[in-house]
């Protein structure tokens, strides 16, 4: 997939040239049937698939007191789009200046001018252009006009839930960590790189990995089972450590209060793992919440409760293939 941070990096399109364009934030179930619907569409007419988001989310210019922490980073974001089959990325980055681009403007400029776009896929509530005056009517307006066609992808539920990044927010800082794998068609993924911690775990025979947490939003405070993968990569055979699994490990997000912590952190008891973590980058994929944290009497206490918590995740994955990228029933 081709990378751009502008039109003028890319190249003309292979054949008629097919549009997304949204935020795509957490690449959730709606946006995967968003993305599907524009590489089908690009395959019928042999040309080219070209998705379009900007950088940083305009809530964090324009009101970044209420902008909502992005669920991915944005290298995660940008492998599920390639992941998806999107034939090029356009991420335009978003200023103040770029904010009062008039919506009239940005589609001749950037879809009709810049990407020479035939056909226009995007969610049902995207709004674009200054003061966020253009939508959906807007563009199937304009489309006759600029010799393109603009459409929305049916909103996708999950039972009676409508797929959304806000809905996933929540159940992630709900700690329903079993929901937002449903709403994600995937396990939610938490990325950064190992740090050396205070040797607590350590001390009560469960070592930990401490992460250095590349995401804006990390999942409410507890125990998690988690899947754990070392060198980064969503697939064993891609990661960059000897070993780098997929393992299963117990997760606990939280400030330690048994040790009067006072400090959030993510630690990941790595089941069966027994090389070098630190300095190494490593992907924890979480399955399902066990409980919330808690202060126990004393270092005894914990070490029975971590005991059963392993427990637990050992017989999660008992019947569960460690080595699937996605659990998304239970």
């Amino acid at each position: 997939m081709i990378v751009a941070r502008a039109v003028s990096e890319l190249a003309a399109p292979r054949g008629p040239s097919v549009v997304t364009i949204g935020n795509f934030d957490g690449v959730h179930r709606g946006h995967l049937a968003i993305l599907a619907k524009t590489v089908r569409r690009a395959r019928a007419v042999r040309g080219t698939s070209t998705l379009v988001t900007l950088d940083p989310h305009p809530m964090k210019v324009l009101h970044p007191e209420h902008a909502p922490p992005m669920i991915l980073p944005l290298p995660e974001r940008v492998r599920l789009v390639e992941e998806a089959g999107i034939d090029r990325m356009l991420i335009l980055p978003f200023t103040l200046a770029f904010s009062q681009t008039p919506a009239e403007t940005f589609v001749s400029d950037v879809l009709v001018k810049g990407l020479r776009c035939r056909e226009l896929y995007m969610g049902s509530n995207f709004r674009f252009g200054h003061n966020r005056e253009g939508g959906v009517d807007l563009l199937i307006k304009l489309g006759p006009r600029h010799g393109f066609s603009a459409d929305a992808v049916k909103e996708v539920h999950c039972g009676d839930i409508l797929v959304s990044s806000t809905r996933v927010r929540r159940a992630l800082l709900d700690g329903q960590a079993v929901l937002a794998k449903k709403l994600l068609g995937r396990p939610f993924t938490l990325l950064g790189r190992v740090v050396r911690g205070e040797g607590r775990g350590r001390s009560l025979d469960f070592p930990t990995a401490n992460l250095e947490v590349e995401n804006e939003l990390v999942p409410r405070e507890g125990v998690y089972i988690t899947r754990a993968v070392v060198g980064g990569s969503s697939s064993p055979a891609e990661a960059s450590h000897p070993g780098g699994g997929p393992y299963a490990a117990a997760t606990n997000i939280g400030k330690r209060p048994t040790f009067d912590g006072e400090r959030r952190v993510v630690e990941a008891h790595i089941l069966d793992f027994g090389g070098d973590l630190y300095d190494q980058p490593l992907r924890l994929e979480f399955m399902k919440r066990l409980r919330g944290e808690k202060r126990f009497a004393g270092p005894e206490e914990l070490h029975r409760q971590i005991l059963r918590d392993v427990a637990k995740v050992r017989a999660y994955f008992r019947h569960r293939p460690i080595s699937a990228a996605a659990q998304i029933t239970s």
